[in-house]
């Protein structure tokens, strides 16, 4: 059978779409689809809204740094924030002075007088610690602790603090101040401490008035009168926020039409048991991160959180269960706690937590990356097949209905999952996350086009990938749930070479057919490529905007297309394969259910050359105006920053057709969409 895209190399580029030529089936809503997980700002000081580090006032010894107790400094936490002197030195040497004198990690003493701080177990629920506050007496108004901050003023100018305490020292106050602690922007009084524990509650108006985007803050909590205190589980909301998350984070998905979210990983699901992060968030424990130890984990977002995100955006959720450490009877009770009615076990135990509705979870993967030897849990890929069945087996005991994605990779690996589950083996996961071995120094240029050429290999592999699993079972699924570039040097995630490359992997998946089942792309903030937020300000990378554009082809049904194009060739570089006869321009068509609106996504290739094409259709009678939309960068480093979130844009515009044809401009380094609306 003739493919439904076909390429000629020539130097004078032509696109031609044949509108009748159509294939049976839309495109799956489910290529466009993102992960997050526990890793770095993603979570934490990514898309949660909660702004404060160590809400617990746990000690810096239970902060891991490189799998190594963060001790008496304080390590990278604070250097994330990016903040210029003269602020920077004088709030790190209070941090790290209050370390010696008792305070909780990120936390610092504030006020004047006799005061011995420490930190003990009388925690209100937890076998963790709490901070203690001993005031023998003042020499200023207030004595307690602060903790420099950021909030997002440019958005909301209300917050909601909330802090558990007991204790005889008076009344407990709050407040919000500039750095250097001249202006007082909000304050207010949380009550009179008791000498039972008690949750205290209050809603601060910021005054917003020559505070600069991202500028530094203090967040006080202090007594006013000689006695002890003791503080706990202090959350810092803006009360803007979405069930807990940011609210420009969840604008943007919804912009992004997100159909699909992966969650919670990745490494760090290896390691995850579930139930440590669901019941009330105050009650839940700390852990160490069990993959990422330059991160802990507060377990404040767990799976009743995930879920109400993704109901939120108004996307289908994809959890990935802990077949590493974990054990199929644990990834069961998590299926039931999702599924279950209020009569089961876990089902009753949700209810109780107050979502007494099923959630009803379609899609499950059993592991991430076992074949890898940093894997927590790694196995070898025979042990995995057996791994796997115990797995589904427990799982779709409890719910049958579920869609079960095994954890796959290459040939090699996934051959003895293929031959001994082939009767419960329904879709296989890869992970494409390229370009860890360029070497740092390599030129940017040389990169860019090693990248830029990689789909073209990889429709090759999918369909050998493809190909191994139909032996056994058909259909043959293929679910890419992790997706990236991951250079070591400037032609990186956050730039357009990103959005080129994503481009490439999406038309590569709508040229297969029905083989690729999904793609999550990695990820949703502040790691890889996705959302970005720098001290509570989100902007959008490149390929963010990208996945603006690629989803409106959801629910379309690809069309027959020529690409005439010239071509490129590219070495081997690192863990890129070479690849000979590139194709510069690389595009998809499609044609909505009813026949009436054309759309054609092309991608421009070349670093630094626009192209002029003759796009032309077939069977299709095109209105004069055709709308565009372009996304271009200006160098394959071109990227988006706190101090230019704009840099890199979608431009709308305009281009004409005269029958059936249309002349237009490509530039260098772009994704292009061209709307066709039928004529009457």
């Amino acid at each position: 059978m003739e493919p439904l895209v076909r390429f000629v190399e020539d130097s004078a580029p032509r696109l031609e779409v044949f509108a009748s030529e159509r294939r049976e089936g839309a495109i799956s809503p489910l290529l466009f689809g993102k992960f997050t997980e526990h890793l770095g700002r993603n979570v934490y000081h990514g898309i949660w809204a909660q702004v404060l580090l160590n809400p617990g006032f746990e000690p810096a010894t239970r902060f891991l740094f490189g799998g190594r107790p963060a001790g008496e400094t304080l390590p990278h936490h604070f250097s994330w924030w990016g903040v210029p002197e003269p602020i920077t030195r004088p709030i790190l040497r209070r941090l790290e002075e209050s370390l010696q004198e008792g305070a909780a990690y990120g936390w610092m003493r504030t006020g004047i007088g006799e005061v011995r701080y420490s930190l003990d177990g009388d925690d209100r629920v937890n076998p963790e610690t709490s901070q203690r506050i001993e005031v023998r007496s003042l020499s200023s108004r207030e004595v307690g602790v602060a903790q420099p901050i950021f909030l997002p003023l440019h958005r909301v100018g209300r917050v909601v603090l909330t802090v558990w305490a007991k204790g005889n020292a008076g009344n407990l106050r709050a407040s919000i101040r500039t750095a250097d602690e001249r202006r007082v922007l909000a304050e207010g009084r949380l009550g009179r401490l008791t000498t039972r524990w008690r949750k205290y509650s209050l809603r601060l108006n910021v005054d917003r008035s020559g505070i600069e985007r991202g500028e530094m803050l203090l967040l006080t909590l202090s007594v006013d009168s000689p006695g002890t205190v003791w503080l706990d589980q202090c959350l810092l909301f803006p009360a803007d926020h979405v069930k807990g998350f940011d609210p420009d984070v969840v604008k943007a998905c919804k912009e992004a039409k997100l159909p699909l979210l992966r969650f919670p990983g990745g490494n760090f699901v290896s390691g995850y048991h579930w139930e440590d992060g669901v019941g009330p968030i105050d009650q839940r424990p700390l852990r160490p991160n069990p993959a990422w130890h330059d991160v802990v984990e507060y377990n404040h977002v767990g799976t009743d959180e995930y879920i109400a995100l993704c109901r939120a955006i108004g996307c289908e959720p994809l959890i990935c269960v802990n077949a590493g450490n974990g054990t199929p009877e644990e990834a069961a009770r998590w299926v039931e706690y999702c599924n279950g009615s209020p009569s089961t076990p876990q089902g009753r135990r949700r209810a109780e937590n107050g979502y007494p509705e099923p959630y009803r979870v379609r899609y499950w993967e059993v592991g991430n990356e076992l074949w890898g030897d940093w894997q927590i849990g790694h196995c070898t890929r025979e042990e995995y097949a057996e791994r796997y069945r115990r797995f589904v087996q427990a799982m779709k005991a409890v719910d049958p209905t579920i869609e079960v994605i095994a954890c796959g990779q290459d040939a090699h690996w996934n051959e003895p999952v293929i031959e001994r589950c082939a009767d419960i083996l329904r879709s296989l996961s890869i992970h494409t996350l390229i370009a860890h071995a360029v070497p740092a120094d390599a030129p940017a240029d040389r990169v860019y086009r090693a990248i830029a050429a990689f789909p073209v290999w990889y429709e090759g592999h999918l369909a050998e990938l493809g190909r191994q699993m139909a032996r056994r079972v058909k259909p043959p699924r293929i679910a890419i749930t992790e997706l990236q570039i991951m250079t070591p040097n400037a032609v990186n995630n956050q730039t357009i070479t990103e959005a080129i490359y994503l481009s490439g992997i999406v038309n590569t998946a709508i040229r297969l057919g029905d083989l690729v089942e999904m793609i999550t792309h990695s990820a949703l903030m502040n790691h890889g490529g996705g959302l970005r937020k720098h001290r509570e300000f989100m902007w959008k990378n490149p390929v963010q905007l990208a996945h603006e554009m690629l989803v409106n082809l959801s629910g379309c049904i690809p069309a027959g297309l020529t690409v005439t194009s010239p071509a490129f060739s590219v070495a081997g570089l690192g863990d890129l394969p070479a690849v000979a006869k590139a194709p510069l321009l690389d595009a998809v068509a499609a044609v909505n259910p009813n026949g009436t609106e054309l759309t054609l996504v092309v991608t421009n290739r070349h670093p630094d050359s626009a192209l002029t094409v003759d796009v032309v259709l077939k069977d299709f009678a095109p209105r004069a105006s055709v709308t565009t939309a372009t996304l271009a960068g200006n160098s394959p480093t071109a990227q988006n920053s706190f101090e230019n979130p704009e840099a890199v844009r979608i431009v709308k515009g305009e281009a004409r057709a005269s029958r059936g044809v249309v002349r237009t401009n490509f530039p260098p380094l772009s994704l292009t969409m061209l709307t066709f609306r039928q004529s009457r």
